[in-house]
């Protein structure tokens, strides 16, 4: 198991989603840091650093990248504004 991380932008864009997707989102991604390879259930990214991988939770898109120290949630944002940063 992942210890889960945000960082200030992630936390933000946490906070300014509405109640239920919050804990929709809250409750996937303690799914994926549970799983053996959390990696599994993503995708690569390219040109966003410092993440490397994203989520997908619905309309929404989880941008992550993982450490030795743990899983560090960077972004999240709805699909048509996450590659626009």
């Amino acid at each position: 198991m992942l210890k889960v991380y945000f960082t200030p932008q992630g936390q933000k864009d946490l906070q300014r989603l509405p109640i239920d997707i919050q804990k929709r989102v809250i409750k996937k991604i303690k799914f994926f840091s549970q799983q053996q390879n959390p990696l599994f259930f993503a995708k690569p990214l390219t040109n966003l650093p410092p993440t490397t991988h994203r989520f997908r939770i619905g309309d929404y898109r989880v941008a992550f990248f993982i450490t030795v120290t743990g899983m560090y949630i960077d972004r999240i944002k709805h699909r048509r504004e996450v590659y626009n940063i």
